[in-house]
């Protein structure tokens, strides 16, 4: 891993020379909720972070690109791709003056239903670890820093402030923390942030094991570790095992409490030193001392970002089966019906500190109807209300002019509560979930402000419309049509958002006509007293009448083909709380059967960023996983289905038939502790060792062309390790991208191990013919094993097996070898 230059560390030891114990304690807390103090004596300005794994999720609630979520990025299994939207991503904190993300979050997709699963990459760490190398290093070509979280074991949301994840140390190394040493390694990622959850019965936060022995003594790690957001619980045994940053300030365990305990000689002074030394180094890496350079590097919602935005969306979608060739839409198809309410609302991300406001959202039906709109006749059905909970309100209905020619509402912002004095800033707004809002009038002494959108709302069905406000404060008001609907006389409910921000939730139904124009009103306002620093929340949301099932029917029926669309609902998949099951909801597996018996020619799009059951897979003849896939995913979505561009997506994680079947069903979600009974049988590594049948393998992913893999060529090197050559050859009639994967089988190691592990893997694009002949090199590494009667890697000399395949049981050469001792 490489350091700083001499004359850097020269430069950080002229600084910690000048620097007092006061001004050394200080820099290891946050001033606020997203930035470090200043020490303006010294010439060191305040560093600003924030939350970035999807895009740049700016704390006013200010637009932004919206790229794929974590596990879409994994399912493109293209490197250079994704480093090429982490530094899109890295301009765009630019243009917010954020010098640091908080991003990327790389924890192992352990169980199905973890609820940040679509935000994290993968249940195999090699694949997470080269993506996250990537993202890291595209974020910090830019001069942005990042964030490796959330290290270590937070694998599930259920107890994440408090349960413990234990395991044995072979589990923890060659799992859960083989997805951070690469990382660490090769992009050396300028923060790592330490996690909620204990690890084998100690806070991560505080474990001398992780922070201190792994991280920063094996690893040789010279960044900062910086606590999540209030997972610090201790003064001297957070500083002293490793803790170089308590989060958010004003601090609650450093700060003052860190200064005593120097004083009392609970902390030494050379760990503060190290501590300091170690934040300087980040300002300095961030460009904080020589003028911010990276600031001309700044760009916002640009058109080559949304470009970028939709080859990622279009990489990561994975063509799961197509039987008779049933996409792309075929020429000949003169009518087809788009079913389903994903396809006008899709849900583009997840929820939680990852949650950006989108700068814009292309639908699937927008894309098709670009693509397709002038070929074919294309009639659309919501068909079933599969929302759980009320969605967003529908921006679309929204106008802020009685015209409507254009959407969203007039918001106009006022410096004191109480909507009163001039106006301090207006704009027109159409996203109405807000995580963070207000900046463009509060002050960091006064953080009150108060907001009215108004407008008009014009419903596209007859009959109730319910609306849900939710909101951290006390004074909110919604009307339509003149009449208060919601106001402070209006019953509120308590409720916690993430399991720590209190919200007050305030409900309301009016009966309306479609096409009737009525004229809305919404209002928010704070006082500085009620306000919560950086996380004002206010959502309104909304539920249409229920959609005619029989009218989907019907226009299956009578359509040559059908684009069905099932999946989450826009709130399903968050942080703060698990999946409760891996079913479809709201009936959705009932509805694709009553679909696919109207008209057999059904491909089902799953709008999911986790897997899913779908019992219907063998009656239908096509199936595309969309993912959460960012703004552009419509667009995206137009491209493949259209035929424009082929399918190239790999699943990054196994999709099993049901729940039970997975590793972790006798072991989670467990109660103060989490057991990792699975060991390193994880995904596919369980599924392979139980030989059971599962329904999409890891790694799986089908292209509308044809490919071979010629045979393994390999020449063995002198220090355990191989170097492997394997030609690709594009045997179809388009043009298409393959993934060539490479397999491990240990049989020389007497423990029990996984029967195949992923060791590498290229993705290459190719024109009808063509060949291309691939170069591996597998090390030492690619061989270890956690040997933990010796505490110490191992490798085992013997016989080996290494397959080449495009998936992780689609294994289509094979070549045995001899290890050497």
């Amino acid at each position: 891993m490489a350091s700083q230059s001499p004359e850097t560390e020269a430069r950080i030891s002229a600084l910690l020379a000048e620097m007092t114990l006061e001004e050394k304690v200080s820099l290891m807390a946050g001033r606020d909720f997203w930035t470090l103090p200043a020490i303006e004596r010294l010439g060191i300005p305040s560093l600003r972070v924030s939350d970035g794994p999807t895009g740049l999720r700016s704390v006013n609630s200010e637009a932004a690109t919206v790229f794929p979520v974590g596990v879409a990025l994994a399912a493109t299994w293209n490197e250079a791709l994704v480093g090429e939207v982490g530094a899109a991503i890295a301009r765009e904190a630019i243009a917010h003056d954020v010098d640091v993300l908080l991003a990327p979050a790389v924890n192992i997709q352990r169980t199905p239903l973890g609820g940040r699963n679509f935000e994290t990459y993968s249940e195999d760490p090699r694949l997470a670890a080269e993506i996250a190398t990537a993202y890291v290093a595209g974020v910090q070509s830019e001069g942005v820093g990042t964030s490796l979280k959330h290290y270590a074991a937070n694998n599930q949301e259920h107890e994440r402030m408090t349960g413990s994840s234990d395991m044995s140390e072979r589990t923890l190394r060659e799992i859960y923390l083989a997805v951070y040493e690469p990382v660490i390694r090769r992009a050396n990622p300028w923060t790592v942030m330490g996690a909620y959850n204990k690890v084998n019965g100690v806070f991560a936060c505080e474990n001398a094991f992780l922070l201190e022995q792994v991280l920063k003594s094996e690893w040789g790690y010279d960044g900062v570790v910086v606590s999540d957001w209030g997972a610090t619980k201790t003064t001297a045994e957070a500083a002293n095992n490793g803790l170089d940053l308590e989060m958010p300030g004003p601090p609650r365990h450093f700060g003052a409490k860190l200064f005593d305990a120097v004083q009392n000689g609970e902390v030494s002074q050379d760990v503060i030193d190290d501590h300091a030394r170690r934040l300087l180094r980040l300002i300095i890496r961030c460009g904080l001392l020589d003028g911010n350079p990276k600031s001309a590097r700044a760009e916002l919602s640009s058109t080559r970002h949304r470009a970028c935005a939709r080859d990622a969306a279009r990489q990561s979608m994975v063509l799961l089966k197509n039987e008779g060739g049933l996409l792309p839409v075929s020429p000949e198809a003169k009518r087809v019906a788009v079913i389903g309410q994903p396809a006008y609302m899709p849900a583009i991300q997840g929820g939680g500190s990852s949650q950006v406001s989108p700068d814009r959202i292309v639908s699937p039906l927008e894309g098709l109807k670009a693509a397709l709109g002038g070929k074919v006749d294309l009639v659309f059905e919501r068909g079933l209300d599969h929302e759980p909970a009320p969605p967003q309100i529908d921006w679309r209905l929204l106008s802020p002019d009685e015209g409507f020619t254009q959407h969203g509402l007039t918001a106009r912002y006022y410096a004191k509560p109480g909507y009163a004095g001039p106006v301090a800033h207006e704009e027109v707004d159409w996203h109405f979930s807000k995580l963070g809002f207000g900046g463009k009038v509060q002050t960091d002494e006064d953080l009150s402000f108060s907001v009215e959108w108004t407008g008009y709302f014009r419903p596209e069905q007859d009959g109730d419309y319910d609306f849900v406000i939710s909101h951290s404060n006390d004074d909110v008001e919604f009307s339509i049509g003149n009449e208060i609907l919601v106001g402070e006389g209006t019953p509120s409910e308590r409720e916690l958002l993430f399991m720590i921000l209190p919200l007050n939730r305030r409900e309301a139904r009016m009966q309306m006509q479609a096409g009737r124009t009525y004229p809305i009103r919404i209002r928010y306002s704070q006082s500085t007293e009620r306000a919560i620093r950086a996380f004002n929340i206010f959502n309104v949301s909304m539920r249409a009448p229920a959609p005619s099932r029989e009218a989907a029917i019907k226009a299956a029926k009578e359509a040559d083909m059908v684009l069905l669309f099932v999946g989450s609902g826009t709130t399903d998949e968050t942080e703060g709380r698990d999946r409760r099951s891996m079913k479809l909801s709201a009936g959705q597996d009932d509805f694709v059967r009553e679909i696919v018996a109207a008209n057999p020619k059904t491909a089902v799009i799953v709008n999911t960023g986790a897997p899913v059951e779908m019992p219907w897979a063998d009656e239908v003849p096509a199936i595309l996983q969309m993912w959460l896939p960012g703004g552009e995913g419509g667009s995206a979505l137009e491209d493949l289905l259209s035929g424009k561009v082929s399918p190239s997506g790999k699943l990054p994680v196994t999709f099993p038939h049901r729940y039970e079947d997975n590793p972790t069903y006798p072991f989670y979600p467990g109660h103060k502790s989490a057991e990792y009974g699975e060991g390193v049988f994880v995904g596919y590594r369980y599924y392979d060792k139980a030989g059971r049948d599962v329904l999409f393998p890891f790694g799986h992913g089908l292209t509308y062309s044809r490919f071979e893999i010629g045979s393994l060529q390999m020449a063995p090197l002198s220090d355990h390790g191989v170097d492997v050559s394997v030609s690709l050859t594009n045997t179809g009639a388009v043009d298409a991208a393959e993934t060539v994967q490479l397999y491990l089988e240990d049989r020389a190691t007497k423990e029990a191990m996984p029967p195949r592990q992923l060791r590498a893997f290229r993705k290459v694009s190719l024109k009808p013919g063509e060949t291309h002949q691939l170069a591996f090199t597998l090390t030492r590494e690619d061989f270890a094993w956690f040997d933990m009667h010796a505490g110490t890697w191992a490798v085992s000399p013997g016989k080996y097996t290494l397959h080449a395949g495009f998936s992780s049981r689609d294994l289509r050469q094979s070549a045995e070898f001899v290890l050497q001792s």
